[in-house]
């Protein structure tokens, strides 16, 4: 039976995969109005809404099949600090 997607990602998830699974999403909600890299700020550089960092939190525990944390959203600055947050949250 082959995995699914999602299952996939998960278990195979490397830093470059989480990277560009976000930047992806990122570069959905911000309509390519910016180039995006590991240091893009999300809030500051893209001007995501609030509204836009929550759709942004569903896509990724969709995506990921995690539960991610709020509390966490404010030591989130950039793609790079996402992605290192959801890389931790697989693992466990």
């Amino acid at each position: 039976m082959p995995v699914p997607a999602w299952k996939s990602i998960q278990l195979n998830a490397s830093y470059s995969t989480v990277l560009a699974t976000i930047l992806s999403i990122v570069g959905r909600l911000s309509k390519g109005r910016i180039a995006l890299s590991e240091d893009t700020r999300l809030q500051a550089d893209v001007g995501l809404s609030s509204l836009q960092v929550m759709e942004l939190v569903l896509e990724i525990e969709d995506e990921f099949d995690i539960s991610f944390p709020l509390n966490r959203l404010p030591d989130i600055q950039t793609a790079k600090d996402l992605s290192h947050e959801i890389l931790g949250l697989l693992k466990q």
